[in-house]
């Protein structure tokens, strides 16, 4: 049975989100959109070095951390933080 991914905003990162401008959470959204539907999407991710479990995905400048967790067959990606390259990092 194939795995089912699906993201799912933290209530920071959905603060987060709501702060950017509409043309961006636009283009966030259709870019974890082509992310869910691809099958894997850990595999346009990064793994984050030091940190367990996490991987970050690039939309532009634009940075999205993410926690793994599996559930069966659904593996959700808990987004944790959307943040410009420069602050992305911070926090992590």
């Amino acid at each position: 049975m194939p795995q089912i991914y699906q993201f799912q905003f933290s209530e920071q990162s959905e603060n987060e989100f709501a702060s950017l401008s509409k043309d961006l959470q636009k283009r966030i959204l259709e870019k974890l959109e082509y992310f869910e539907k691809s099958g894997n999407p850990l595999s346009f991710a990064k793994k984050l070095q030091g940190l367990n479990n996490r991987f970050r995905f690039r939309i532009g400048d634009y940075r999205i951390i993410v926690s793994q967790k599996n559930q069966n067959i659904l593996i959700v990606l808990v987004i944790l933080k959307i943040a410009h390259r420069s602050k992305a990092y911070e926090n992590a």
